[in-house]
């Protein structure tokens, strides 16, 4: 291939634990990616500086793995779990493109998941976000708000319940759950008491507490109420989410498209039953769909679609037929929507 680089489509997915990017031709081939570390938590010290270096990087590193020297592109699109409001500049630091697209993942997410239509993504990660598009022009997002002023539904905010449950039955003001034994264990303990001093003393950070969403999901495959009860709080609040979007949009009524994403929804039925049950009543005529590609393969459609590239069925299977395996693991990945309230 010619090095001339100005007709092609750079995607970055840049999340909590990994940055992802994708080098692609305007027929939607895929001809290099990389991989990367953190591109957010930008107002922590260091943090401008690691997103500079880490999206530098991944650029770069894209068009090495595509054989081709760094250079100009026609469209490039950044999705990005925090840092939208200065990922631009740094973008246009390093490289030159047309048309720059920056936007916060739940946008990516979306256009992955529905192959760039309209519809409503609920993304139930460490965080929570609800982001929908009517394909009129109109968008709506909730939620997003972080862990101390939101995230209902999200993996942090089941573990903080189940921590609460726990303790709360250690002390009989609810019935006794299995969560008392399988909770200590999760941390390497003996007791609630020495979970209690771990978590008091710092030493215990956010994606942590998340993890005990699993432990949650395995104790109510296994009968208990409590943990069950936590699932349904947890589904009946992303649905709440998603039914506060198509409210904004003016579409309760009609329905749309909604493709739950995360970690959280690997609970399956415990989560997705009472999902569907509090969607459904209030929009019957939604539809709970699976996500189509992951939010890097998202941000490529609208790189696409800003270079005046309309992905349609031909250009979706080359996408599909060069997607490197590094853009599948990244769908639903946990550290979503972490740091959605510097979105």
């Amino acid at each position: 291939m010619a090095a001339n680089t100005d007709s092609l489509i750079l995607a970055v997915d840049g999340g909590q634990s990994s940055t992802l990017a994708l080098l692609a031709a305007p027929d939607g081939s895929i001809l290099g990616s990389s991989l990367g570390g953190p591109a957010n938590h930008v107002h922590e010290p260091g943090g401008m500086d690691r997103m500079r270096r880490t999206l530098r990087q991944v650029s770069e590193d894209a068009f090495a793995a595509a054989g081709l020297p760094f250079g100009p592109v026609q469209s490039a699109c950044f999705g990005l779990t925090g840092g939208v409001d200065v990922a631009e500049g740094v973008v246009r630091e390093f490289m030159a493109v047309d048309a720059l697209r920056v936007v916060h993942d739940s946008v990516t997410a979306l256009a992955g998941a529905s192959m760039a239509q309209p519809g409503v993504v609920v993304i139930a990660g460490t965080g929570a976000v609800a982001y929908g598009e009517d394909g009129q022009g109109a968008s709506a997002k909730t939620g997003g708000w972080g862990y101390i002023m939101g995230d209902e539904g999200s993996a942090y905010d089941i573990g903080i319940l189940a921590l609460r449950a726990a303790t709360s039955a250690a002390d009989g003001r609810m019935p006794p759950t299995p969560l008392g034994t399988l909770i200590p264990a999760y941390f390497g303990v003996d007791s609630l008491e020495a979970v209690h001093r771990l978590i008091y003393s710092g030493a215990v950070e956010r994606p942590r507490i998340a993890g005990l969403a699993a432990v949650v999901s395995r104790s109510a495959a296994e009968g208990d109420k409590i943990a069950r009860a936590l699932l349904v709080r947890a589904g009946a609040d992303l649905a709440t989410a998603v039914i506060a979007v198509l409210a904004r949009l003016g579409q309760v009524r009609a329905g749309m498209s909604i493709y739950p994403v995360g970690g959280v929804f690997r609970a399956g039925q415990w989560i997705m039953e009472p999902f569907e049950r509090a969607l459904h009543g209030a929009s019957p005529a939604s539809v709970v769909r699976e996500p189509a590609f992951a939010p890097i393969i998202g941000a490529l459609l609208l790189g696409l679609r800003d270079a005046g590239i309309e992905p349609d069925d031909a250009v979706i299977e080359r996408i599909r037929a060069t997607m490197p395996p590094s853009a599948r693991s990244k769908v639903g990945e946990d550290d979503r929507t972490q740091e959605t309230g510097q979105a």
